[in-house]
């Protein structure tokens, strides 16, 4: 993924990207019509400058990491939750449906999952999961690089 580096803090670089590698503009979703400007702190490995082209990358196996941690572990949580719900919560409280009560555990559960992957996002912003700014990259190189 490439972008255009927007500003300077010591060795990080904010970097300007516009996320269009899977759109096809086809209008067919409401996505394709709108832009998915996103701006991303980066480390400096290249020291670009404002104004300048880079290339970004992620460290070996962090993204499969960042998905395995924001959906794998609310995922287990949701199921355990509702496995739970019906055979354990559900029987002490023979008053509500229970599926209701499996579904009522289970987004607890999820919702729990989620309040522990927010409270150690400290660990995971040591630096691990941040995108590098790898190589400076030439503007006619980068695909739609007018209005990026």
């Amino acid at each position: 993924m490439k972008g255009l580096v927007t500003e300077t803090k010591g060795r990080f670089v904010t970097v300007h990207i516009v996320r269009k590698e899977a759109c096809g503009e086809c209008r067919a979703c409401l996505s394709g019509m709108m832009e998915n400007d996103m701006d991303i702190e980066a480390q400096n490995l290249c020291e670009a400058e404002v104004g300048d082209w880079v290339e970004l990358e992620l460290q070996d196996n962090a993204f499969m990491h960042a998905i395995l941690i924001m959906y794998g572990i609310p995922l287990v949580g949701l199921v355990l939750g509702l496995v739970l719900g019906y055979f354990v919560v559900a029987p002490l409280v023979p008053i509500i449906n229970e599926g209701l009560t499996s579904f009522i555990v289970g987004a607890i559960f999820t919702a729990v999952c989620y309040l522990w992957i927010h409270s150690q996002n400290h660990r995971w912003e040591s630096g691990k999961y941040r995108p590098l700014a790898t190589k400076l990259v030439a503007e006619d190189e980068v695909e739609g690089a007018c209005g990026a």
